[in-house]
């Protein structure tokens, strides 16, 4: 009887045994799992690589430290579908500035980002760049008023500069802006269109929206960006420029004025 007791005693100690091992093991299974789910977190957390600045040279990346590149979406591109899509195609790309990550791209979308009071207020432009050290300035969709936001800024430089023939020292691209026209070329080293559509009328100037990746024409119109050292000069050759930029899938002409009958040197359209 005794003896039999005994083993019964051994079993439940083995028994016992067995499982607190597996409790243990199991405990630092559960472990491992919960820390590496931690480490995958904070890596997906963490802003995504910057993809084509790593491909820049030694030279383009000193020249690029501390500086941004300001993207500006206004009318036709401030849905959220397609600020998403730019956001995350630019984070992916050149990493997109935010308050906890110092990316290249400052992202301003109009007119949620330039809220001042309740309103929206184009001028606010100004006060958000006049203290960036700025690499150039992309505008899409560009509201009424911008350009002078845009001419207030480079006024300020040439001020600090204190020599009335300086230029700022950015280029800035404009592309299908609904700003005024003459503002948008004096302040923008080139401005690109759609096609107007042109009536018996009235010319609608922004009408004719083509079959076209807008998305591949920011990258490429910042791919190049990245590539200057100050504005572009104007002069016939700023239209193989913009081609380049646009692609082949488009051809880029001459914008000319409706009114004056007068070809401008750095609007062009394409179709």
């Amino acid at each position: 009887m005794k003896k039999f007791q005994l083993k019964i005693m051994e079993r439940v100690l083995l028994t016992g045994t067995f499982l607190l091992i597996f409790v243990l093991c199991s405990g630092c299974q559960r472990q491992k799992k919960s820390e590496a789910s931690g480490t995958e977190e904070i890596t997906e957390e963490q802003p995504k690589v910057a993809v084509k600045l790593n491909t820049l040279d030694a030279q383009a990346k000193e020249y690029l430290e501390g500086k941004t590149l300001a993207v500006v979406l206004g009318h036709s591109y401030n849905d959220p579908y397609t600020v998403e899509k730019f956001r995350q195609l630019l984070n992916i790309n050149y990493g997109v500035k935010t308050e906890e990550y110092d990316g290249l791209i400052t992202l301003l979308v109009y007119p949620e980002d330039f809220m001042v009071s309740g309103k929206a207020r184009v001028s606010s432009l100004y006060s958000k760049l006049e203290d960036e050290n700025l690499a150039g300035i992309i505008t899409f969709g560009a509201p009424e008023g911008l350009c002078n936001a845009l001419a207030r800024l480079e006024d300020d430089f040439i001020k600090t500069q204190g020599n009335s023939t300086s230029k700022r020292p950015y280029p800035v691209f404009c592309f299908f802006q609904q700003d005024d026209t003459l503002g948008s070329e004096s302040t923008s080293d080139f401005v690109l269109d759609y096609t107007p559509i042109q009536t018996s009328i009235e010319i609608e100037q922004s009408a004719n929206i083509p079959d076209f990746d807008t998305s591949l024409l920011m990258l490429n119109a910042i791919d190049e960006m990245l590539k200057l050292r100050g504005p572009l000069e104007p002069s016939k050759n700023l239209i193989q420029y913009v081609q380049k930029i646009v692609g082949k899938q488009k051809k880029v002409s001459n914008y000319t004025d409706y009114e004056s009958g007068l070809k401008s040197v750095n609007h062009f359209i394409f179709n």
